[in-house]
């Protein structure tokens, strides 16, 4: 019987895993990009009173922050917009939530990590320690050094989602892999059927031909 050999999704779920953990110390300083956006005399107070946590976000900011966060999330941003999911609702989501807005396993990784962030972790890194605010020179030289940061850690994040796409293709042909595996198997068993009642026909026709043979015998030497 034709066989043909599929190899391990368990390899594949690992590196996955590996690459989506390693996201994670990213995600928070990347979403210290907002500090290039501030003045340098009121970034304390604006940064605070901007930071919320994921379960406060409404519908529109959490498809703005998703956004920010990785503009290739577009279509998972809208897809959630057009569900009405808020930061509470994603908090709160199921397997079966997950699989009603159609989220794929790289983005149901991406929004689990989401999940996971603390606040108090959020503002202990993006809370920029200054000891004196005025000080507008040590603000910008802060400014400047996230800046530096983000653009590598923002190319590091891209990177890893090219990843994650790259297995979800690989566990996208696994998976037509067997469903063509189970295709040909069925046509087999259907083709050894088919040959089985052919070889019954010809059994029954070859034990009619020697019955007949034996009655003419048997009429011939009366």
């Amino acid at each position: 019987m034709l066989r043909i050999e599929l190899s391990s999704t368990g390899d594949t779920n690992s590196l996955a895993k590996q690459h989506i953990d390693q996201m994670d110390s990213l995600q928070t300083t990347y979403l210290s990009k907002m500090l290039s956006n501030l003045s340098s005399n009121d970034v304390r107070t604006k940064m605070v009173s901007s930071i919320k946590t994921l379960d406060k976000l409404s519908i529109d900011e959490l498809y703005e922050y998703l956004l920010r966060l990785d503009l290739n999330s577009k279509s998972l941003a809208e897809r959630l917009k057009n569900e009405r999911v808020s930061g509470a609702d994603l908090v709160n989501f199921n397997e079966d939530d997950y699989k009603n807005c159609s989220i794929t396993y790289g983005e149901k990784k991406k929004l689990q990590l989401l999940i996971e962030q603390k606040q108090t972790n959020l503002n202990a890194q993006l809370v920029v320690p200054i000891s004196n605010a005025s000080d507008s020179t040590q603000m910008q030289s802060e400014i400047n050094r996230l800046k530096a940061i983000i653009q590598e850690q923002e190319q590091q994040i891209q990177e890893k989602n090219a990843s994650v796409q790259q297995l979800e293709d690989i566990t996208e042909k696994q998976e037509q892999q067997t469903q063509l595996q189970d295709a040909i198997i069925k046509q087999l068993q259907e083709a050894l059927k088919t040959q089985s009642e052919e070889m019954q026909v010809l059994i029954d026709l070859s034990q009619e031909h020697r019955s007949l043979v034996l009655s003419s015998q048997n009429s011939s030497a009366k």
